[in-house]
């Protein structure tokens, strides 16, 4: 609508872009107080068309849709990486991904509901890295994408919505030297801060399927399978008495001359033992 009366006036189509930057917070401001008694406009877009609180709040951390992001500067001196920031916008008329890192996390606060709750929105100021010219162009072999962090582009442009951006992580180029880092995508595991008080307690997996209400293991069926015990797909052997009794007796001096012979006493330090010495005491392994 707004360029509709910009074109309307007679701005050129190149300089419609700047005009609809410039002046379209305030033309959205005076639109919704025209219609503002009427029940067309809704409370959160009036309060929208209204404008936020000067009064900012700046963070350096923050958890978005279950992903905790931080700022670069808090990322320094720490073993893990929360600042890349991954976004989706146009550049010269298609859709790209746009690669940086979170410089600083702001929430702007809106006129409240009626109910006493704030209207919020955070934001996000990132700093993007240039991905075209003959120096700074994205390297895509098709396996990964490698991004120039020495120069930066849209410093002007440089907000998204939280809710926009996708975290990554980025690794050194040993490639393609120092201010090269290779883009790693990952699929977030989603943390979420879950009451523990409040939270409803679960049966075991195992308690359900085991255990009745009233506490007590059900008791096994009585009605036990008609099957055989026996085989008679093959015909049996019969076994002599006598045959058995000769085993028996054949395997039993075995047994009876390994005992013994563990019960052989060693006897080598008797045997270096002279008459004018104290006679050796043996010792069991188990006390040494």
């Amino acid at each position: 609508m707004f360029q509709g009366e910009l074109q309307e006036a007679g701005v050129q189509a190149a300089d419609i872009d700047r005009r609809t930057r410039l002046g379209f917070a305030t033309w959205f401001r005076n639109h919704m107080w025209r219609l503002n008694n009427s029940d067309i406009v809704d409370d959160d877009l009036f309060a929208l068309a209204c404008g936020p609180d000067l009064r900012v709040r700046s963070y350096s951390s923050c958890v978005v849709n279950g992903v905790r992001f931080c700022t670069a500067e808090r990322d320094i001196n720490k073993k893990t990486q929360n600042s890349g920031v991954a976004c989706a916008g146009i550049h010269n008329g298609r859709v790209i991904d746009y690669f940086g890192k979170l410089t600083d996390i702001i929430e702007l606060q809106y006129n409240s509901k009626d109910d006493g709750n704030t209207r919020t929105v955070v934001l996000f100021r990132c700093e993007w890295y240039k991905l075209d010219g003959k120096k700074t162009a994205l390297k895509d072999d098709g396996f990964f994408r490698s991004v120039n962090t020495g120069s930066f582009w849209y410093k002007k442009d440089c907000f998204i919505l939280a809710t926009q951006a996708k975290q990554i992580f980025y690794l050194p180029d040993n490639k393609h030297g120092e201010n090269w880092q290779l883009v790693q995508m990952f699929k977030h595991r989603h943390l979420y801060n879950v009451d523990e008080q409040n939270a409803p307690s679960a049966s075991p997996y195992q308690q359900t399927q085991c255990i009745e209400e009233d506490g007590r293991r059900p008791e096994v069926d009585e009605n036990l399978s008609d099957l055989p015990l026996n085989r008679d797909d093959e015909a049996r052997q019969v076994v002599d008495a006598s045959e058995v009794a000769r085993l028996m007796k054949q395997n039993r001096p075995a047994e009876d001359g390994e005992s013994s012979g563990d019960e052989i006493e060693d006897d080598t330090a008797v045997e270096y033992w002279s008459e004018g010495e104290v006679a050796p005491v043996e010792v069991d392994s188990d006390d040494e």
